[in-house]
C-alpha cells in the first residue's frame, strides 16, 4: 500500500471516527440533555489543556466522570497517562460500553459519579491524583451539587476537581460549598467558548 493510499486510509478512519463519536454524542444528549455540558464534544484545544492540567502520582489515578465519548480521555492517554491508571465512571450503559472498546486497558465503570465512593474500587479511595468533571452540574439543584462534591472528597480527600463548562463564570456557587475556586483555563476559540475551573475545599 503507497504512503498516500496509507495517508487517505488514516484520514478517512479518523474523519468516521469523529462523526460516530458525534453521532453517538447527540444520541445521548437527546436521551438526557441534562447529563450533557454541551450538544457537541469537547475540543482538541480544551481536551489537550484538561490534559495538561491533570497531576497525579506514580501510585495515583486520574478519574474522570461523564467522559461522553471519550475524546477527553484519549486526550489524556496521548499526554501520557497510562491506560491502567485511567478511570472512567459513566453512568449510561451504552456509553460506558462504547468507551470499553474504544479506550483497551481503560478502567471503564459503569456507575454513578454522585455515588462515587461505591462506584470507585475501594484500594482506589485516597489514591486519586486529579479527578475531572464533565457534568452539567450547573444546571444541577444546590443539595445535588453539595452531593457530587462531597462524593469527590470522600475519594479524593482535599484535591477538588477539575470542572469544565461553557459557563462565563463559575458555574458552582462555591463559597456556599466550601469551596475554593480558580479559573485555570479559557478557550474561547472552542464551540462553545468553554473554560476550565478547579475547585477544592476551602482553607478554614
Amino acid at each position: 500500500m503507497s504512503d498516500i493510499t496509507q495517508g487517505e486510509s488514516a484520514a478517512t478512519s479518523s474523519a468516521h471516527r469523529e462523526v460516530a463519536n458525534a453521532s453517538l454524542f447527540f444520541k445521548r444528549w437527546l436521551a438526557n440533555p441534562l447529563q450533557m455540558g454541551s450538544i457537541i464534544p469537547s475540543s482538541d484545544t480544551l481536551c489537550r489543556k484538561i490534559a495538561a492540567l491533570v497531576r497525579r502520582a506514580e501510585d495515583e489515578v486520574v478519574v474522570e466522570l461523564g467522559a461522553g465519548t471519550g475524546v477527553i480521555s484519549r486526550a489524556l492517554l496521548a499526554a501520557g497517562v497510562p491506560p491502567e491508571r485511567l478511570v472512567v465512571v459513566e453512568i449510561v450503559r451504552d456509553m460506558a460500553d462504547h468507551l470499553r472498546a474504544a479506550l483497551p486497558g481503560v478502567n471503564v465503570i459503569c456507575g454513578d459519579a454522585f455515588e462515587l465512593p461505591k462506584a470507585l474500587p475501594e484500594a482506589m479511595h485516597g489514591k486519586v491524583g486529579t479527578a475531572i468533571c464533565g457534568i452539567p452540574l450547573v444546571l444541577l439543584p444546590r443539595a445535588d451539587q453539595q452531593r457530587f462534591v462531597d462524593a469527590v472528597e470522600a475519594v479524593a480527600p482535599g484535591k477538588g476537581f477539575l470542572l469544565y463548562t461553557y459557563c462565563i463564570t463559575s458555574p458552582l456557587p462555591y463559597r456556599a460549598l466550601g469551596l475554593a475556586a480558580k479559573r485555570e483555563v479559557w478557550t474561547p476559540m472552542n464551540f462553545p467558548p468553554a473554560s476550565v475551573w478547579h475547585y477544592q475545599p476551602a482553607r478554614s
